[in-house]
């Protein structure tokens, strides 16, 4: 009876180490993004977008990329690291990824689902016409400089430029021996002014093609501007505004 029960014994203590084996293979492979892959919902200002996993699993026997549908093998590029770059992408396209991979047991992990958009920033130029008297204005590219004496840098004595602040008006003056001086020295994108201009002139503004805009809204007034070089439609471009909220332009007389 004693040599029974110990090899009985033995038979459920082999049978608790082949289930403990077996759970531990039946672990699916864990994917990570990390950098430089993009953040979910992200933009890109690129036209290609690197995708990269970590993957803790060593026994990973195949790693691809479902990209908008199709398929690309990911190959490795250091210990447990795997990459992928999705070039050749569209302007203003949104993309769909996730990552798959395959251990040598046959289990399979996946990623979450993430998504990209490509607003690919391109270096464009805009001629600003101003005539003699008010101007509304704002800057419709993303520039480097852009202080008024870069911006400006050919204006009349005595034009001004005037920005608001939510209280109170802000006014720079140019002189040809000071340059411009006053109570700002730059102007922001998303942003208006009044320009004040002795002699009509033409003004060339260089810079990149700006992507999606965020803009504070306060409530009460607000001199905004725009920062596109195509027309949209008001309804596309501004959300989120309540019932009666008004939109204001000028075009050279006071209507």
């Amino acid at each position: 009876m004693k040599t029974k029960g110990y090899k009985t014994a033995l038979f459920l203590s082999a049978i608790l180490v082949i289930s403990a084996i077996t759970s531990v293979q039946a672990v699916d492979p864990s994917i990570e993004f990390i950098y430089p892959t993009p953040e979910d919902n992200a933009e890109s200002t690129k036209d290609y977008v690197v995708v990269n996993v970590s993957i803790t699993t060593d026994n990973i026997s195949d790693v691809w990329l479902d990209w908008n549908g199709t398929n690309y093998t990911m190959p490795t590029t250091a210990l447990n690291i795997y990459t992928y770059r999705a070039a050749n992408l569209t302007n203003g396209v949104t993309y769909t990824y996730k990552v798959y991979a395959n251990d040598t047991s046959g289990n399979i992990g996946v990623s979450d689902t993430r998504h990209v958009t490509i607003n690919e920033t391109t270096g464009a130029s805009f001629d600003l016409e101003l005539g003699a008297g008010w101007n509304l204005i704002s800057i419709p590219l993303v520039i480097d400089n852009n202080s008024i004496n870069a911006v400006f840098p050919d204006a009349n004595d005595g034009d001004e430029l005037y920005a608001y602040g939510g209280d109170d008006w802000q006014i720079a003056t140019y002189n040809s021996e000071a340059g411009w001086y006053g109570d700002f020295g730059t102007v922001e994108p998303d942003t208006g002014y009044w320009y004040s201009a002795n002699t009509a002139c033409t003004v060339t503004i260089k810079g990149t093609e700006a992507g999606t805009r965020t803009v504070l809204i306060a409530e009460g007034w607000n001199l905004i501007g725009y920062t596109r070089l195509t027309h949209a439609d008001l309804n596309d471009l501004l959300v989120n505004v309540t019932n009666d909220d008004e939109l204001y332009a000028y075009g050279g007389a006071y209507a």
